[in-house]
């Protein structure tokens, strides 16, 4: 499967070579790195010529996949093409090709990003992201793709944050603010999506260092210091959060918008972060969804009312008011105080964070004193014993209702790792995105 450098007339004298590199059965250790490099070598020589468009990339990207040698020897081939692009021994357009390749790999398999991060590939994505921004949107795109999905799949380690600097989070923000339309700029929503992860991330950093004393408590959360000081001037971020928490409906990026919607509240230089009308629309959203989340979504429900005390409490609404009575009306529901409450008892966990809320000091008058203490009404009543509490800690003390950052990352839930999804029907980027599809 040597490569032999050589001119071709047409599309389909790149296809026909392309199947015949891809079909051929090897076994030798040699032989296949041989075969790699000729594949790599031959689709980046023509990647700007025959794969301009996205399924036609896609489609070169999947017979590598579906090909004995890498269907065989998967292992073999994964590392050698990470240690490629860590290496940094190619050209812009064979990135493409192994971003591709390792990005459409990744969703099915998630040791292809395990084992990006074993060997150090994200500080690699990271600088490709930051010093070769202007290598064109495409490469960008993919390796946003790809750092989102490490992110998603497993923590990163100390080293990989320390290569994240203001200057990048602060061209992350630009990015997002010079397109306001991210519905119709899938680069927005990818952006949108790494800064996302990334304050999960700094989250669990910061968890790691109280629970283990890992001495990694002076790498600062940079997206949350970033808007600290420079929020009025990346407003379109918070818009386009709110607009996609009101749409989304996969849990994991509702927990990850939620992640990043508690430290802006519960960090004072961002507590009027948001513009207020889109409070208020982000009041609508919470209403809606605890109103109508299924029975199933517990650890999402709690993870919004985590969320709504801070709103509450600290942002723009403490002034306002906003939909004061249906507030009222939604926290006696879930407590289960009110006429058209359901009749199914509530957890411990429940009752606290209910009880939280509806102590915010705009409402708390306009509920009983039973009623603020449904905690301790449902304690009475021996709920406590229905499930474990998330109050409780590894010791087995209790710890304060008030939640810290590093305690909030173990309450919010870490985003579930993705399944191993049908590589057929799995978009490369947003559902608007790079690819849209398997050719």
């Amino acid at each position: 499967m040597d490569f032999v450098d050589y001119q071709l007339e047409n599309k389909e004298q790149f296809w026909a070579e392309l199947d015949d590199m891809t079909s051929r059965q090897i076994h030798s250790s040699s032989l296949i790195e041989s075969a790699v490099r000729s594949f790599l070598r031959f689709t980046a020589l023509y990647v700007d010529e025959y794969l301009v468009a996205d399924e036609d990339l896609m489609r070169c990207c999947y017979k590598f996949i579906d090909c004995p040698v890498f269907v065989k020897h998967r292992g073999h081939v994964r590392r050698k093409l990470i240690t490629t692009l860590v290496k940094g021994a190619c050209s812009l357009q064979m990135m493409v090709i192994i971003g591709v390749i390792l990005l459409l790999d990744g969703r099915a398999h998630v040791d292809t990003f395990e084992m990006m991060e074993e060997e150090q590939a994200c500080r690699l994505v990271i600088d490709v992201l930051w010093h070769r921004r202007d290598d064109g949107r495409r490469l960008h795109q993919i390796f946003l793709e790809l750092l989102y999905e490490m992110c998603r799949v497993q923590r990163l380690q100390y080293s990989d944050l320390e290569g994240v600097s203001d200057d990048f989070v602060e061209y992350l923000f630009h990015a997002i603010e010079q397109n306001e339309d991210y519905d119709n700029d899938p680069y927005s929503y990818s952006v949108i999506r790494i800064l996302l992860v990334l304050n999960e991330q700094y989250m669990l950093l910061a968890n790691r260092a109280v629970s283990f004393g890992e001495n990694c408590d002076q790498l600062e959360n940079r997206v949350v210091s970033v808007l600290a000081r420079k929020g009025p001037t990346y407003k379109t971020f918070g818009t386009n959060i709110i607009i996609l928490l009101n749409r989304e409906r996969e849990p994991c990026l509702q927990l990850l918008i939620l992640k990043m919607l508690y430290q802006l509240f519960t960090t004072q230089p961002t507590f009027e972060y948001f513009y207020t009308n889109d409070l208020r629309v982000l009041t609508d959203v919470f209403i809606r969804e605890l109103h109508d989340l299924p029975d199933d979504s517990e650890t999402l429900r709690h993870t919004f009312l985590r969320v709504l005390h801070p709103l509450l409490a600290h942002s723009q609404l403490r002034h306002s008011h906003y939909k004061r009575e249906e507030l009222i009306k939604l926290l006696k529901s879930l407590a289960g105080t009110s006429r058209s409450a359901h009749y199914l008892p509530i957890s411990e966990t429940m009752a606290r964070l209910v009880s939280r809320c509806m102590r915010v000091p705009w409402l708390a008058a306009y509920f009983t004193q039973d009623e603020l203490n449904t905690q301790q009404r449902q304690n009475d009543l021996g709920m406590s014993f229905l499930q474990p509490t998330d109050s409780t800690t590894s010791s087995g003390s209790t710890a304060s209702s008030t939640l810290s950052l590093p305690d909030m990352a173990v309450a919010l839930p870490p985003s579930p790792r993705r399944k191993s999804p049908d590589v057929k029907s799995t978009p490369l980027g947003s559902e608007n995105g790079l690819i849209a599809g398997r050719a």
